[in-house]
């Protein structure tokens, strides 16, 4: 059956749309991702150069996945030229690509502890100025990065991220003293990494957004490569993303798909906007729909299109079952946690034993992984085989940036926290000596070979073995997973030593993984900017990595535990969703602010929406009575009924059957917690 075939009416409409621009509304599980593989198959078998296409998604795994699929359904190599990339990754290579144009040649991208090393060196730095500060250097960053993605200037970042956007006059004061030398401490991170030529992650999309708006040579180059821009889940952009792609209205049609009724990532500067707004924000441009929903029975589509019902927001869709009708969702009344926390583990073990369901069939969502802690407790006594989504990057782990730190130092002699890292790691070498051989090694300006410099400044055996090493694995520059081997060999006893509490079991099978993803680059520089990039992947599409997942076979039958934020693209015959108690949806600290009630909505909305057959929520009974008397804002300035607000506490008879559970547990003792470049035009100061 070809693809064409596989599509509903609504889908087949988007797939064969003529006009200049479109935007795709997509509800959960209308099969969105089979539409923008069509769409691309579909331009490309109509005389679409493939070259000329790229697909934007928000992870490297999705963009893989669809080009591979995109290819599969076209002739033999018809679609061999096709890419997909995330935003960040597709800027990477443009500037790749075009270093003069951007002018970023011989930067290095930088990962989020980099970035953190970087801003603790200039806090240390300008310690007379850090020390009037209550916010630690993470927060800096926070702020700075926020401000950037939502175009905000550095007073309302501020108060959204420090003060919680509180507007009363004492926080007005504490804006007012503070502002100041936060903005001396973030100008002084941007000039640091433009002196050690960095680019953290944010840099990528500004560098090219800003050329694409102010440079009429860089969208005459652009248009010239690109016909058509595919772009996935586009209610996940931020307004910097939307300023990148906005030149490319009058450069190439934009196919976009999205679901403002699942934009849920504002924390990170998200705006369901670029959504909700598209047809007014975009001329020539059409809305299609898809609500025909394949995954879920319709009980549970009804309850979330009463959800969704209920909010002053028209989302403009209803949601249909194509597999027709189920189970009624249940409303689970518990006492505590440990309560709950056994009625799931029963629960699933009943469903494993008496229903021949597999622990796979499961999925527990949760709006923290901090709250799933005491479920967490009460699986490991019971032994209920689980894993958590999320965790810390493959490339991110301590083991694999040691050995990284060498390649990097080879792809930039500037890269002063890979210097750093580098030289700290041999015995002998502290972070005072490094600092004093890597001053050495910057001073020289490149009028020395490097070996040389690091031979003068270590004396003895350990100057000739690291210099020696440096010289060997530069040799391979263009042989990026030799560099890896060489490098291993050098720093595997060194690497054992340092983390021999769990090297065996954890650690010394992530270096044949890290050869493997170095051999899919064909330059250190891509491997070092688009590796970072994609470090959430493994090889050949297997599952994200996490601390967590790399001590779980792929293949072993588990529950899944994950936050809601975490859960897109996840569903399961059953899904639990705990503790949807008023306070908790919506959150206390939403409850002054209607946009926050709002995508706390849409929070809840994905989560219900992830269940195929049966969909269990949980609810506290204490935080029912706790709500009487209470009344919240609502658009139009008036107080809204506590039931129209706190979400699931007016659901009409028929859309939900209600349980209290009429026992008690109480908590086991034993239980454990499981070069020519501006960047300023990023930041608003004001």
């Amino acid at each position: 059956m070809s693809l064409k075939e596989e599509l509903n009416k609504q889908q087949l409409k988007a797939v064969e749309f003529s006009g200049k621009h479109l935007l795709v509304l997509a509800g959960a599980g209308t099969g969105k991702t089979r539409t923008i593989i069509a769409r691309a198959a579909y331009l490309i078998e109509n005389g679409a150069n493939p070259s000329k296409i790229q697909i934007l998604t928000f992870t490297k795994k999705a963009a893989n996945e669809i080009v591979e699929r995109v290819k599969a359904s076209l002739p033999q190599s018809s679609g061999r030229s096709l890419n997909g990339a995330t935003f960040h990754s597709w800027c990477n290579q443009l500037i790749i690509k075009y270093p003069n144009l951007f002018g970023a040649a011989n930067f290095t991208v930088i990962d989020p502890d980099d970035q953190l090393g970087l801003m603790k060196m200039v806090s240390g730095s300008h310690s007379d100025v850090y020390g009037k500060l209550r916010i630690k250097p993470q927060q800096l960053l926070d702020v700075y990065s926020y401000a950037r993605n939502t175009k905000k200037n550095l007073t309302e970042s501020i108060r959204t991220l420090v003060y919680k956007g509180k507007e009363d006059k004492d926080t007005e004061y504490e804006i007012t003293a503070m502002k100041p030398n936060v903005e001396i401490l973030l100008r002084a991170y941007q000039k640091k990494k433009m002196e050690q030529h960095y680019l953290d992650y944010d840099d990528l999309l500004l560098v090219v957004s800003t050329q694409l708006k102010s440079n009429p040579e860089a969208r005459k180059l652009l248009s010239q490569d690109l016909d058509y821009l595919l772009v996935d889940e586009m209610q996940d952009t931020n307004p910097l993303q939307w300023e990148l792609l906005s030149p490319f209205i009058d450069i190439c049609s934009l196919f976009c798909v999205g679901d403002d009724a699942q934009s849920i990532y504002s924390f990170r500067g998200a705006d369901f906007r670029n959504v909700h707004q598209f047809k007014e924000r975009v001329p020539n441009s059409e809305v299609y729909k898809l609500e025909k929903n394949y995954r879920s029975t319709q009980e549970i589509l009804d309850i979330s299109n009463w959800l969704l019902d209920k909010s002053p927001i028209d989302y403009k869709k209803q949601l249909q079952s194509v597999r027709g009708s189920g189970e009624i969702p249940v409303l689970l009344n518990v006492s505590d946690e440990w309560q709950e926390a056994n009625w799931v583990a029963d629960e699933i073990l009943k469903n494993y034993t008496d229903e021949d369901r597999k622990f796979s069939d499961h999925l527990i969502l949760s709006r923290s992984q901090y709250y799933t802690k005491t479920l967490q407790a009460v699986f490991i006594r019971r032994k209920i085989p689980y894993v958590t989504y999320g965790g810390r990057k493959f490339l991110q782990a301590a083991h694999i940036k040691d050995l990284v730190s060498l390649l990097r130092i080879v792809n930039n002699p500037y890269d002063e926290i890979a210097w750093v890292r580098f030289l700290t790691f041999w015995e002998g070498i502290g972070e005072v000596r490094a600092s004093r051989i890597m001053a050495v090694i910057i001073a020289d300006e490149g009028k020395t070979d490097i070996p040389t410099l690091l031979q003068g400044a270590i004396p003895g055996k350990d100057g000739i073995k690291i210099a020696e090493l440096y010289n060997a694995v530069q040799k391979e520059k263009g042989k990026v997973g030799k560099m890896v081997d060489i490098a291993y060999d050098a720093m595997s006893l060194g690497l054992a030593f340092r983390y021999r509490k769990d090297w065996i079991e954890k650690r010394k099978g992530d270096f044949p993984v890290l050869k493997l993803l170095a051999n899919s680059y064909s330059s250190l520089g891509e491997f070092i900017g688009e590796g970072l990039l994609d470090n959430a992947e493994k090889m050949n599409g297997a599952p994200v990595l996490s601390e967590s997942q790399l001590e779980t076979d792929e293949e072993k039958d588990h529950v899944v535990i994950s936050t809601i934020h975490s859960a897109k693209g996840l569903e399961a015959d059953v899904c639990i969703v705990l503790n949807v108690s008023p306070k908790a949806f919506p959150s206390a600290w939403s409850l002054d602010d209607v946009d926050a009630i709002e995508e706390d909505r849409r929070v809840l909305y994905v989560a219900l929406t992830r269940a195929k057959n049966r969909l269990i929520i949980t609810r506290n009974t204490a935080s029912i009575s706790a709500i009487h008397g209470k009344s919240i804002p609502t658009n139009s300035g008036q107080k809204a009924d506590d039931a129209e607000t706190y979400f699931l506490t007016a659901i009409p008879d028929g859309l939900i059957k209600q349980e209290t559970i009429g026992y008690d547990f109480k908590p086991v003792k034993d239980a454990a917690e499981p070069n020519n470049m501006d960047l300023s035009s990023g930041m608003d100061f004001s």
